[in-house]
């Protein structure tokens, strides 16, 4: 076999190989495959106060508390200072967020869980309803809040997670919240 019998050999092989290789990715090629993309996300705590879905960012979140966590009323506190609690040898508030958002303060003893906060330089317990899950939600889905949302609660909205047609729940900001109770608000 000559040299130039020998590269023309070598070139169809080639050619075959190249062939062979386009038709396996033609063959396993699907139009619904998933491609997994590491996009940003953010862990949020989902809870309702008033009936209402919220959420806060798990980075504030420090410590889920239970509802039977003993919470003290001292007399002369704002309206939305619920009372102290002892944690550890240290002593939290606990606040209600129904002022500050416009909800109804419900009638009786405070109960539902209380999520220990901390923003704005302090940190609180925050009492809620009922604590719904807390999850991993891709950055892309939290859209900015509208416009059309109530003025008494746009202030305290970062961002709006529309889960499906009929659903959807506001991502409060810890620090706008806490520097407003800080100013006394609510």
């Amino acid at each position: 076999m000559n040299s130039e019998t020998s590269r023309d050999s070598h070139a169809n092989d080639q050619q075959q190989i190249s062939q062979t290789l386009e038709e396996a990715l033609a063959a396993h090629h699907d139009d619904e495959s998933v491609v997994d993309v590491d996009e940003p996300t953010q862990q949020l705590v989902l809870f309702r106060i008033n009936g209402q879905r919220f959420a806060l960012p798990g980075s504030a979140v420090s410590e889920i508390l239970p509802s039977d966590q003993p919470v003290y009323y001292v007399p002369g506190l704002p309206a939305s200072t619920e009372g102290v609690l002892h944690l550890r040898g240290k002593i939290e508030s606990v606040i209600n967020l129904q002022p500050l958002l416009d909800l109804p303060t419900p009638e009786g003893t405070p109960s539902g869980m209380i999520l220990l906060v901390s923003a704005s330089g302090i940190r609180s317990g925050v009492r809620i309803e009922q604590l719904d899950d807390v999850c991993e939600v891709a950055q892309s889905l939290l859209q900015p809040p509208p416009e059309t949302l109530s003025s008494t609660l746009l202030p305290y909205v970062s961002a709006l997670w529309q889960i499906d047609e009929r659903q959807a729940l506001a991502l409060l900001d810890p620090e706008a919240l806490f520097s407003a109770y800080q100013q006394g608000l609510g």
